[in-house]
């Protein structure tokens, strides 16, 4: 995954760089090992799978009120593929995804703080990027 953001150059450039002998991304892999290690050492799977669940359907959700918004902002759009049940399935599973987070907060909500402040912590560093690559 950061190999390919890099090579999309959304993440650092030097992440994109392919080793000259294995042709393997090694730095991606590495920073991708650093991370799990990280994770890892910092609480028990119990614990880093909520955060991570938690994190998930909150994307989900958003994902799938993006289907509301495009088609209002871009009704003329061509669409290849046409949501079943349209409005009522994205509408249940977003409900189903607000549940389960909700669900989440009341029943953790320790996990869910952390969760979000994971989350957070990339808000800070999309405006940071964002602004870096604007200036160049």
């Amino acid at each position: 995954m950061y190999f390919a953001m890099a090579r999309d150059g959304v993440f650092l450039h030097g992440l994109a760089e392919v080793h000259p002998r294995f042709g393997t991304p090694a730095l991606a892999v590495a920073t991708s090992a650093v991370w799990a290690t990280v994770l890892a050492l910092s609480g028990t799977f119990e614990q880093l799978f909520t955060y991570v669940v938690f994190a998930s359907w909150i994307f989900a959700a958003l994902a799938a009120a993006s289907v509301f918004v495009l088609r209002r902002r871009r009704p003329d759009a061509p669409r290849p593929f046409r949501v079943p049940g349209y409005p009522v399935t994205p509408a249940l599973f977003i409900a189903a995804a607000t549940a389960i987070v909700l669900n989440t907060v009341v029943a953790r909500p320790v996990q869910a703080l952390i969760g979000l402040g994971i989350v957070a912590t990339g808000v800070p560093v999309y405006f940071a990027w964002r602004r870096a690559i604007f200036r160049s």
